[in-house]
């Protein structure tokens, strides 16, 4: 009791609760040595400051998505999943009333022309049985031009009578009432061989049929397809041989000068309207690679016959040699002054964690001088490729998706001290 007494008592309390002076003077200096050593290394280190952006990392040519400018069906799909593919290749048709072959012969007849003088445009003779569907009247509004510069010398007609010229027109006559009863005929067979067809096909769903019957039937229809089209034009082309002759019946004694100069304007018109045309069928009925590449049928869905609304997408192409990576972010607009090219870019993908593959470092090679929609285009390219700081290379990818830090520049760690102090009391 005695000794707690003892212990409890002022004066040892006031023993214990008094530091020892030389314990108070070294912690003052070792407390002054680290505040100075910390100022000294804050003002010396300094600390990145960055500019965060979204990113999405991609080949320099992009991945082209393939969408219909029209509703339609299906007719073909000429391509499977994965398929390598070449720009301009076919890779889907839509339904129309062409055969789509034969408006890719007519263009790459037409491709051949190489001016558009009235010979060349006369010598231009493309197969009379080609089924242009949407496009045949600016066909055969062409092949009546060609007919009428044909007529417009007078040469051939200039020593013919009146009533010679109507002899060929009774001779033309003929020939169209013979073209009208062939038509009406491969009209009333196409009609049987399309009857069967329906019936093979009813038949091939129950398993009664064969394939192989189908397409001979099919390919029986295209035939009369193609021979009722060979009628209808040589019937187009009697009819405008008869405009003509009629014409120069009229006008007998009239000079050709102006006439065949006019024929001539009206026929490279409609040879050019001609063009345009079939530029016109193919955005709306056909899809086509626009690069060569990989095509990736997007719509899993998608079957022969099936409807397709408008601005539906169907397939993506991807580009096969990559000609580089590049990164595209946009940059808001606090902040986007900072950025400048040439700087370094810490790029971090969503889908290969920073923590097990670390970053991807980059270089800002371009920033957009006009804002759109509330930011600053700018892209960073990777000059070492896709290998992170733990030394992993990253497999390319379509569109990866990411963090991007553009340093832009390096400021004391003090400074950030007190900017981050300011930012906090204001």
């Amino acid at each position: 009791m005695s000794q707690d007494v003892e212990i409890r008592s002022d004066e040892v309390q006031e023993i214990l609760g008094t530091p020892p002076g030389w314990l108070i003077r070294w912690g003052t200096i070792l407390g002054l040595f680290a505040l100075l050593l910390l100022g000294w290394g804050s003002y010396f280190y300094r600390y990145p400051d960055v500019v965060v952006a979204d990113i999405v990392v991609s080949s320099k040519e992009p991945p082209r998505k393939l969408v219909t400018q029209k509703s339609g069906f299906i007719q073909e799909i000429l391509i499977a999943n994965e398929d390598t593919v070449n720009a301009s290749q076919v890779l889907m048709v839509l339904k129309s009333k062409a055969q789509f072959e034969d408006v890719l012969t007519l263009e790459d007849l037409m491709l051949t022309v190489k001016n558009t003088e009235d010979s060349t445009l006369l010598a231009f003779s493309p197969p009379r049985d080609l089924l242009l569907g949407e496009i045949q009247d600016l066909y055969y509004a062409f092949v009546e031009k060609q007919e009428a510069l044909n007529h417009t010398g007078r040469s051939k007609l200039e020593d013919l009578s009146i009533s010679q010229l109507r002899r060929q027109i009774s001779k033309a006559q003929s020939s169209i009432d013979f073209e009208r009863r062939r038509k009406i005929n491969l009209s009333k067979e196409h009609k049987l061989v399309n009857e069967r067809y329906i019936r093979e096909q009813n038949l091939l769903h129950e398993k009664l049929s064969t394939v192989a019957r189908v397409r001979q039937l099919q390919e029986e229809l295209l035939s009369l397809d193609r021979l009722i089209q060979g009628a209808e034009s040589n019937i187009k082309s009697k009819e405008f041989e008869i405009s003509i002759l009629r014409k120069e019946i009229s006008t007998y004694r009239t000079g050709s000068e102006i006439s065949s100069s006019t024929a001539s304007s009206e026929l490279k018109e409609t040879f050019l309207k001609l063009r345009r045309g079939i530029e016109d069928w193919r955005k709306e009925f056909l899809v086509v690679a626009p690069m060569d590449g990989q095509v990736l049928i997007t719509n899993q869905m998608l079957s022969k016959d099936q409807y397709v609304p408008n601005e539906t997408e169907l397939a993506v192409v991807l580009p096969i040699n990559e000609d580089g990576i590049i990164g595209r972010v946009k940059l808001d607009l606090d902040g986007s002054g900072k950025v400048k090219t040439g700087q370094r870019a810490v790029v971090k993908l969503t889908s290969y964690p920073f923590e097990a593959f670390g970053a991807v470092i980059g270089e800002v090679t371009y920033k957009g001088k006009v804002p759109h929609n509330n930011s600053v285009p700018a892209e960073i390219s990777f000059p070492d490729g896709l290998i992170t700081t733990t030394e992993r290379t990253i497999e390319p990818s379509p569109e990866m998706t990411g963090k991007a830090e553009i340093i832009t520049e390096k400021k004391r760690f003090i400074e950030w001290i007190f900017e981050s102090f300011r930012k906090t009391v204001m």
